[in-house]
């Protein structure tokens, strides 16, 4: 039987996966899926919590292809969280929320060198690598 880190290091080898937190909070996780081939394609998978996953990719070689597939991730997310309420009439988003929302789209696509976390972290939010 495979030893389970060798299992686990085999099966993320090519993945790293990040979640986003926002006043102690998960507001969002961040995966990308890396090529093989260093000029392959790089996909990131953004996904705000109460949305529809979004995903973005990066080709080529010789720039920051992980910041790049981010800001074409979040070229995909919507313009602002979707509305509507619960039941008992409770919004889905408070105004707080939907601020906070449009700053991560914001910092996702600035692909100018600086990097996506760090661009999320000006933005008041704390990246964590989770895998």
């Amino acid at each position: 039987m495979a030893n389970i880190y060798d299992q686990h290091r085999a099966a993320f080898a090519n993945v790293s996966a990040y979640v986003v937190l926002l006043g102690g909070e998960r507001v969002a996780t961040v995966a990308l899926k890396f090529p093989k081939a260093g000029e392959g394609r790089l996909y990131a998978y953004v996904h705000w919590v109460g949305e529809p996953m979004v995903r973005g990719c990066a080709a080529g070689y010789g720039y920051d292809k992980r910041s790049a597939a981010c800001a074409s991730a979040a070229d995909r997310l919507p313009l602002e969280l979707s509305g509507g309420e619960y039941a008992d009439g409770t919004p889905h988003s408070t105004p707080e929320e939907r601020a906070a929302f449009l700053r991560f789209r914001q910092a996702l696509r600035q692909d100018d060198g600086y990097g996506w976390d760090r661009r999320l972290q000006d933005a008041g939010f704390k990246v964590i690598l989770a895998v």
